[in-house]
C-alpha cells in the first residue's frame, strides 16, 4: 500500500511505480480506494494502460471484503505478479487493519510490502511548525501524524518544487518525531530519485513488529472535519479555449474563496 495525506502526490508516486515494475516484465493490479464513486484517480491509472479496480464508500479498513473481491478481480483479468493499492488520504491504521489480515490470509501466495507513506514537504514543513502558513485542526492533524507514526518507509514527495534547505529541515524532523521509518526524497512527477525508494519497497515485507495507538474517537472526528465534494463537471464553448488554464483559474478562485472563509483545502 502507498497512502499517505490528501494532495501529497500518492497517485502520481504509484502510477511511477507501477510503471518501473512493467517496464521490468512484471504484471501490475492496482487498487484506488475513495469516499464516492467515479474516482479520477481511476480513470487517470486506466488511461496510462493498467488494470484497476476501485473500491468506494469507505477507506480499506471498513471494506475489507470489497479489498479482497477487487485482488480476486485483478487476477482473474489479468493475474498481476504485484498489487497496488492507494488507501483514502484521511485513512489511518492501515497496517492493523490491512497489513496484517493480508499477510494472514494470503501470506502462503503473496508477502505484502513495507507501508509506504507519501509526504508533501510544504504540508509536513507547517504540521511541524517549520513555517507559517494555515495550519489544519488539532484533529485533523492528529489524523496526519499518525500515518507518520505507522509508516515503515516515508517518501518525502515534490522535490522538484521546495527549497533544499527546507527539505532538509523537513526530513530532519520526520526522522526526529518517527526514528522507525527509513525516509527516501524523491519527485514522483520528474521520477528523480525513485530508484532507493523501489528497492527498498520491492526488496522487504511487513513485520508485526509494532502495533499502532490509536484514539478512534479523535480519528473519527478528525476525517468529519474534513469535508468532501464529489462532482461531474463539463465546460462548452462555441469558442476555443485552454481548458488547462481555465481549470487553474477555476481552481485558484475556489482556493482563494476558502481561504477567505477561514478554511484550508486539503487536496
Amino acid at each position: 500500500m502507498v497512502g499517505g495525506f490528501l494532495g501529497a502526490g500518492k497517485t502520481t508516486a504509484i502510477q511511477s511505480l507501477a510503471q518501473h515494475l512493467t517496464d521490468t516484465g512484471q504484471r501490475v493490479g492496482l487498487i484506488c480506494n475513495d469516499q464516492s464513486t467515479g474516482l479520477v484517480d481511476t480513470a487517470l491509472l486506466r488511461s496510462k494502460g493498467f488494470s484497476v479496480e476501485e473500491i468506494t464508500g469507505g477507506c480499506f479498513c471498513c471494506r475489507f471484503d470489497s479489498l479482497l473481491k477487487a485482488a480476486q478481480n485483478l487476477t482473474s483479468e489479468s493475474a498481476p505478479d504485484l498489487f497496488l493499492a492507494e488507501p483514502v488520504g484521511s485513512c489511518t491504521d492501515l497496517v492493523a487493519t490491512v497489513s496484517y489480515p493480508l499477510r494472514r490470509i494470503y501470506g502462503d501466495r503473496f508477502s505484502v510490502a513495507p507501508l509506504s507513506v507519501v509526504v508533501d514537504p510544504g504540508r509536513a514543513a507547517r504540521i511541524f511548525g517549520l513555517t507559517q502558513g494555515g495550519h489544519f485542526s488539532e484533529k485533523v492533524t492528529y489524523v496526519y501524524r499518525k500515518q507518520l507514526e505507522e509508516a515503515d518507509l516515508i517518501v518525502v514527495n515534490k522535490c522538484d518544487a521546495s527549497p533544499p534547505e527546507m527539505l532538509d529541515r523537513v526530513v530532519l524532523s520526520i526522522n526526529e518525531n518517527f526514528p522507525h521509518a527509513k525516509t527516501f526524497v524523491c519527485s514522483a512527477k520528474y521520477g528523480t530519485n525513485l530508484e532507493p525508494w523501489f528497492k527498498s519497497l520491492l526488496s522487504e515485507e511487513v513485520l508485526a513488529s509494532r502495533s499502532l495507538e490509536i484514539n478512534y474517537d479523535t480519528y473519527a472526528e478528525g476525517e468529519a472535519l474534513l469535508g468532501w465534494l464529489n462532482c461531474t463537471v463539463r465546460l462548452e464553448t462555441d469558442q476555443p479555449f485552454d481548458g488547462n488554464r481555465s481549470l487553474l483559474a477555476l481552481v485558484d478562485d475556489i482556493r482563494n474563496r476558502v481561504v477567505n472563509q477561514g478554511g484550508r483545502i486539503a487536496h
